[in-house]
């Protein structure tokens, strides 16, 4: 603390679910003039679509430092980001550093902010898929067990926490921070008229998004969630915003034919995107948040992947899960079943509302 009584600390926000959870946390944080917070943007996500028209409709506060990271491999990266996070954190005194999530930038702020002897502080914490083969899982587990203070959103995440030894005491149940967001900008999402621009009827189209690396890296893989893709939009359509990675992977394996039946368009913002996730029939996807996000707004939700990390989506009824190894033709049957007999009633979960922030500027 300054000797002015002000408590000054370093948010790191990296990339597009980094802004998403960030803005509620940022807004909610002028109520505080006791608080100050040091916005820095790794570059993670660098393009506009990915970042910062993110900041534009969200508002944001224009980063007071933006790293310009370059490199070809994922280790590299990391490695230059942590480099550049302890410069930073060596050339000023922070009370703490505010990390969102599990992405790499997550990792790299949590490795610096050890290294330069800084508090860290962990939104999201404790979430657990129980599988090593994802980066963001190996990501969640270093960066919770350095952390000095960790936010979790839900009883499973504390369980998993105090299953790996965390001192109780280290850990806040504030709710999910996402689910903030949503609440926060309701009003604008449901001005949002991205429905009549892509000509889309309410209730009369799926979504679908794929993304995570182990659903991108290996072409089989990824062609065979694609040709399930395409069987579903012989019935029905499908809208399909296209991560740049997976549009790099889909053109390096030559498989744009099976784009065809699809609806494809560009990343789209916040506001445009959850309009279509809370107007949509149902959602097929590899990504945490949106099943987070549609079992909030009761949307089923198919999720392409043996794990997850929010278990709470299960248990409801709202999400399920669908192995990509094991995905055939028969599937098809099972995954229009579960979105359109799906018969779970859309219930409020603890803590998901609109008071997180709140809660996590309380404790700081």
């Amino acid at each position: 603390m300054g000797n002015d009584g002000i408590r000054t600390y370093l948010v790191v926000l990296g990339t597009r679910p980094n802004f998403v959870k960030a803005a509620p946390f940022l807004q909610r944080a002028k109520e505080h003039a006791n608080l100050r917070f040091d916005l820095l943007h790794t570059g993670q996500h660098f393009d506009d679509n990915m970042s910062r028209v993110f900041f534009d409709e969200m508002s944001i506060p224009r980063p007071d430092i933006h790293l310009d990271i370059k490199g070809q491999f994922h280790t590299e990266k990391i490695g230059k980001t942590f480099s550049a996070l302890k410069e930073v954190m060596q050339s000023s005194v922070y009370d703490g550093i505010v990390l969102f999530g599990d992405v790499n930038s997550t990792l790299a702020g949590a490795v610096a902010a050890a290294s330069t002897g800084n508090r860290i502080i962990h939104v999201e914490a404790g979430l657990r898929s129980h599988d090593r083969r994802m980066p963001e899982e190996i990501n969640r587990v270093i960066v919770d067990h350095m952390s000095d203070l960790l936010f979790a959103t839900e009883p499973s995440a504390i369980n998993n926490l105090a299953t790996e030894g965390v001192s109780s005491e280290k850990v806040v149940h504030v709710g999910n921070i996402m689910i903030e967001s949503i609440e926060r900008y309701r009003p604008q999402i449901l001005k949002s008229d991205v429905l009549e621009q892509l000509s889309l009827i309410e209730r009369k189209y799926l979504i679908a998004t794929v993304h995570r690396s182990e659903n991108t890296d290996n072409p089989h893989i990824l062609e065979r969630i694609l040709h399930i893709l395409d069987l579903l939009a012989e019935r029905q359509q499908i809208v399909l915003p296209l991560h740049p990675g997976t549009k790099r992977k889909i053109h390096d394996y030559n498989l744009q034919s099976k784009l065809n039946r699809l609806h494809v368009v560009e990343p789209l913002g916040y506001l445009e995107f959850l309009k279509l996730v809370i107007s949509c029939r149902g959602v097929v996807t590899d990504s945490g948040g949106i099943q987070e996000e549609t079992t909030h707004e009761g949307i089923p939700c198919v999720t392409l992947r043996d794990n997850t990390e929010r278990p709470i989506t299960l248990d409801l009824g709202s999400n399920k899960l669908f192995p990509v190894e094991d995905l055939g033709i028969d599937s098809i049957n099972d995954i229009e079943e579960h979105i359109y007999s799906s018969t779970f009633s859309k219930a409020p979960i603890p803590l998901w509302d609109d008071g997180v922030s709140a809660r996590i500027l309380a404790h700081l």
